[in-house]
Formats: structure tokens, sequence, C-alpha cells
């Protein structure tokens, strides 16, 4: 099977070219200027400098300059001095291997040479000078590298020129007008191979952000608590590095791997065959009892910045494997197709469909995957309506209520034949004047646990930057201002509680912490007309967890109020409703 890309559309190649040309522009200029240029001058200087003799000579002047910037002070040394080579005396002011770096506030090099040549000339001491043998007109006082500086250099000479290239790559591409030509099929490309250079690049840019940022703070004389920090981003890094390897290893066990479906685009309502031709290499998670294959729909949002996906339905089978000559094996299996599955990469509910051909370890696991080319069925791709709605419209379930009969209407609490879980964030605490419900409130102690690293950081940064100030001037600060708003919200983020209580009166909602509290109380025919509603989702890797709240009215309609926070599954919040109706009938005795 051979397929093509699509070619540049006018607007899609003019659009590429101005980006990537503005992209290739700034970061390249940018990568070029202040890091490509500066550490080719300082290595330069420095290979240069190794023949140099050295010859006393004799300090005229030293003075520190200092520039007042908007958040910081740069200082830069200068200097002029007087030797003799080769029978002749000569003059110079060339301090550093970089006579056009200029000033700046890296470490305290410019401080350091100023306090050593001022106390030479004050004592009338010569310093040592290294002068070029093949001209003597030329010299230096320091023929070292600043390593601080020549690491300061490095994020903008690999990152900034890595993106600049990257950037023009793309304009070369748009402005060749390369589609990629005509693919072959047959050896597909395996999820781990499309994701292996994105991770690649996230990592080195990472790295080379990270890395040299935590070398500067290591090498300066930074607090303890400022090293840790800076440290907590190397080992991130280390991390994605370890991932992008990984990734990388995995992408060659499965590299060569051919994918043939039969018909070559699976059609909605039919159903298909597929045929995989592995490496031995590719097998070694898989299980010893029976190759297994899962054919899996997943929608994707793409529609912000960064992209969320989640399984909405999936078909597994058995695969028959067939050893070959080369020591792998060919896996066929056999899958059908739903009545309405839509097109692979097109758009339903606004998200983009994804179907995938997908490889499971021997644990159950996605190991790799590949893209299934799915047609819809003529009569609905060619515009005609569609029989039923989206099975999977992610925007029509967040209205949705769904009703919970009252006990004597549709349930019993004595029949177990099949409980319902019970929510692990729940506890029930009986009492001699009402029947209590504690939610748990991770999310919130969470919160309050990250709203304590700004104030560790601003408190610190405050306590070791200078004298201590007055009550009158913190009260004055800004930053003290921002810090006492921070607390606040840790100690009620780190103390807010969740209760709901049937007493022999209604039914309380209390909503407290040390700041505040808030109480609600509702009559118990409320718990007659209970509904649950989707809160809000969290996904974690490819699965995605659906919370929903439990609310309740007064009456059949009207206004309702929300019961409790987010509870995992539906199956939880008609748990929590049941075992409220059940705590209604037990306290009714009381009237």
């Amino acid at each position: 099977m051979r397929t093509s890309q699509a070619p540049w559309s006018i607007a899609a190649r003019l659009g590429t070219l101005l980006f990537s040309a503005v992209f290739a522009l700034a970061f390249g200029g940018g990568g070029l200027y202040f890091g490509v240029l500066p550490l080719a001058r300082t290595m330069s200087a420095a290979w240069e400098v190794r023949s140099w003799q050295a010859v006393p000579a004799e300090v005229l002047s030293s003075q520190l300059t200092s520039n007042q910037g908007s958040d910081s002070t740069t200082y830069a040394v200068q200097a002029r001095y007087r030797y003799t080579a080769a029978g002749r005396t000569h003059e110079s002011s060339r301090v550093g291997l970089d006579p056009a770096a200029g000033s700046d506030n890296i470490g305290d090099w410019h401080q350091q040479w100023h306090a050593r040549l001022s106390s030479a000339r004050d004592r009338g001491q010569p310093v040592t000078v290294w002068v070029d043998p093949a001209d003597p007109t030329r010299s230096v006082l320091d023929p070292h590298i600043r390593w601080a500086k020549t690491i300061f250099h490095l994020p903008f000479a690999l990152v900034f020129t890595g993106v600049g290239l990257g950037a023009l790559w793309v304009f070369w591409r748009a402005l060749s007008g390369r589609d990629g030509g005509v693919l072959d099929a047959a050896v597909a490309r395996s999820s781990a191979s499309r994701s292996q250079r994105v991770l690649w690049v996230f990592a080195l840019f990472w790295c080379g952000i990270s890395f040299p940022m935590a070398a500067l703070f290591w090498m300066g004389g930074s607090p303890w608590w400022a090293k840790v920090f800076v440290s907590v981003f190397v080992v991130i890094g280390i991390g994605l590095l370890t991932l992008a390897w990984r990734q990388s290893v995995l992408a060659w066990r499965f590299a060569g791997t051919s994918v043939r479906f039969v018909p070559a685009s699976p059609q909605a309502g039919e159903s298909f065959e597929v045929e995989l031709a592995l490496a031995s290499r590719a097998l070694q998670n898989s299980a010893p009892a029976g190759r297994r294959l899962r054919l899996a729909q997943y929608r994707v949002d793409d529609s912000g910045s960064g992209t969320q996906e989640r399984q909405v339905e999936a078909f597994e089978r058995a695969a028959t494997a067939m050893p070959d000559m080369a020591g792998g094996e060919r896996w066929h299996a056999r899958f059908e197709l739903p009545a309405d599955a839509p097109t692979h990469g097109g758009r339903r509910s606004g998200e983009r469909v994804d179907w995938r051909l997908e490889i499971l370890t021997a644990e159950g696991a996605v190991e790799v995957s590949y893209d299934v080319p799915v047609q819809e069925t003529p009569a609905r791709s060619a515009g005609h309506p569609m029989a039923a709605p989206d099975r999977f419209d992610r925007r029509a379930l967040w209205g949705h209520e769904e009703a919970i009969p009252p006990r004597h209407e549709g349930w019993s609490a004595g029949d177990a034949s099949s409980p319902l879980p019970w929510p692990d964030q729940v506890q029930v605490v009986e009492q001699s004047d009402a029947w209590e419900m504690r939610f748990r409130q991770s999310g919130w102690r969470w919160a309050a646990a990250l709203a304590m690293v700004p104030v560790v950081v601003l408190s610190g940064l405050r306590w070791t930057s200078g004298p201590r100030a007055s009550w009158s001037d913190a009260l004055g600060s800004c930053l003290w201002w921002g810090v006492a708003f921070l607390l606040l919200f840790v100690l009620h983020a780190g103390t807010r509680q969740w209760r709901l209580r049937v007493r022999d009166d209604g039914v309380e909602r209390e909503l407290a912490s040390w700041m505040w509290r808030r109480t609600r109380v509702f009559p118990l025919a409320s718990l007659d007309h209970l509904f649950h509603k989707l809160l809000y989702t969290q996904s974690s890797g490819r699965a995605t967890t659906a919370f929903h709240a439990l609310h309740a009215r007064e009456a059949a309609s009207g206004p309702s109020v929300r019961l409790t926070p987010g509870l995992p599954g539906a199956a939880s919040a008609v748990a929590v409703a049941q075992a409220l109706q059940a705590a209604r009938e037990h306290r009714a005795g009381r009237f």
C-alpha cells in the first residue's frame, strides 16, 4: 500500500514561511550574537595565548565601572599597564581573553581583578602579563577561560541556535514545497518512532538551559536552598533524557515492522484483517501464552496549546503468530468496526479522531501503536445526515443530569447483589444528633503545599538579601503583602473541610476552614430529588477519570444545590446518594 501526503496549500506555505523566518531570525540571531560568537572568541583566544610569554608589567591605572540596569548592576574592569618586550616599551588595556566582552555581573571576576590591580599600583608592585612573542604589542592580563561566563553563554549557543536551525529547516521545506513525496505505508512508523524526536528535542532544550544555570548557582556563592532548588531541574532533565533514551530503544526494537490492512482502508461497519511482520527484537515483552492486539478509538482535544486524549472504545483480539525464516514472527488478527466509526484523522464533537492498532505487553500495557486508516461509510462521508448523534460527545455530558430514584422507587438497601463502590475519600461518622459524611479535600491540600513553595522562596530571599526591615517598612512592602496573602491561602486550603450531615430536621452542608465557615440546611424531602452530574475530568496517561457531583432540589423542579465535591465515577455519586437516603430512614423513627 502506497500513500502520498497532501501538498502544501498557498496559505499554509505563506504562514509557515512567515513564522519560521521570524523564529529563525530571532532565535538564530540571538544564539549567534549572545552564544556562538562570544564562545568562539574566547576559545580562539585561549588557544592562541598558550604560547605567549610571561613578562612583568607596571599598572598605570585601574577602574571599576558600573552600569545600573532596571533590575541589576553590571561591572567592567578597565586598566592600563606598561611592559617591556623585545627591547621596546608597550602599553595595553586588555584584561581578559575576550576584549569585546563588555560589562556583566557573572561572578566577581571584575571586582577581583580591580582589587588586584589597584593593590599592585598602590604598592608599586609589578603584575604578570602574557605577551605574544610574534607581536609584542599584543598582551593579556588573564589568559584563563572564565568558566562561569562560558557556561552562561551555553544556553544561547546550544538552545537558541538549535531552535533557529530547526526553524530554518522548516523554512527551507516550505520554500521548496516538499511534502514528503510518496510514502511506503507497508513499513509503518510506530508511536515510539514518532514521539522519540519530540522527546529528544524537549529533553535537550530543558537540559541546555537547566544544566548551565544550575552550574552557575553551584559555582557561585548562592545559598544552599537555592542550590537545592535548581538541582530539582537537573534531576528532571536527567529523567527526560532517560525517557528519551528508552523511547529510542523502543523505536529501534520495532524499526522495520511492516503493517498491512486488508482491505487497505477499513470501512465502518465492516471487518478487516491485519498482518504484522515483527523482528525478533520486537518480541521481548510479548506474552508467551499468546499475542494480544487491540484496536482503540481515541479522541484528541488539540484546541489548546497542548493535547489531551481519551480512549472511548477498544476491541481486543488474540493474534495468530507464525514464525518466519529471520527469527521473527508474523501476526494475524481480525477486527470488526462499529457502524458509526468515524474517519481516522477526522473531527467529531470538536475533537480529532485517532484509530490505533496497539501491541500489548504480557501485563496488558500498550507497548507501541500504529495508525489505522479507518474510513466512514460512503453515505456518511458524502455529507448525509448521521443516523445517530456522536456516542462519545464529551460536551453533551457536561450538562446531563442523571436522576437518582428515591429509596422506595428503584432500589432496596438490603439488595447486595451488585454493591456500588464506596469512594475512598468519603468517611462516615455517626453521632447521636446526626449522621455525617466527611469528604477528603486532597486537591486543596496539594494547593496549600504548592503555595508554600513561593512563600519559602520569597522569605528566604528576603532573609538572606540584606538587613532586616522594620515593621513599618515591611507593611509598606508589596513582597510582604504577597507573602501574607499566600499564607492566608495556605491556612485556608490546608484546613478546608467539606461535611454533609443528615439531622432530624434536615440535611446540613458545611464548608469550613480556620478562615471562614458557611453552613446551609435543606429539608429532608430534598433527598427524594437527587441527581448527579459531571463536574470535571482528570487524565493520567491514557486513562481519564470522570468526577461527578451529587446535587439536590427541594422540589421536582427548581434551582439545585451541590451537596458533594467531585467523586470518581457516577457509581460513587449514586452510592453516596443511597447512603444519604438510608440515613434519613434510619433517623425517621425519631419523629
